[in-house]
C-alpha cells in the first residue's frame, strides 16, 4: 500500500485481498479513497462506519461503495487495523 497512512495499518490477509485478482483497478481505486478517508475522517457519511454485531461482535465496517466493504479492529487512539477488504456480506 503505497500511501502514508497516520491511523491505519494492515494485516497481510487485507493487503493480499487488495492486490489480488479479486477486485478491478477501479474497484482498489474506490478502496484507497475510502482509506484515506478513514483515515483522516472516520465519521463522513459516505463511509457508513458502524460497530458488527452476531459473529463479527467486536469489528468494525466501513463502506467504501454500495458493494465493497473494509472490517477493521480499533486499538485505541484513533488508530485501526484493517483485517479485510471484500464485497458486503462475503467471509
Amino acid at each position: 500500500m503505497a500511501d502514508p497512512f497516520r491511523t491505519l495499518s494492515f494485516t497481510d490477509e487485507f493487503l493480499e485481498t487488495f492486490g489480488s485478482k479479486a477486485f478491478t483497478a477501479a474497484e482498489r481505486k474506490t478502496i484507497r479513497k475510502a482509506l484515506r478517508l478513514l483515515d483522516t475522517d472516520e465519521r463522513h457519511p459516505s463511509l457508513r462506519v458502524h460497530q458488527l454485531q452476531g459473529d463479527l461482535a467486536g469489528l468494525w465496517s466501513a463502506s467504501a461503495s454500495d458493494v465493497l466493504r473494509l472490517t477493521f479492529v480499533r486499538t485505541g487512539h484513533g488508530h485501526k487495523i484493517l483485517l479485510r477488504c471484500s464485497r458486503h456480506y462475503d467471509r
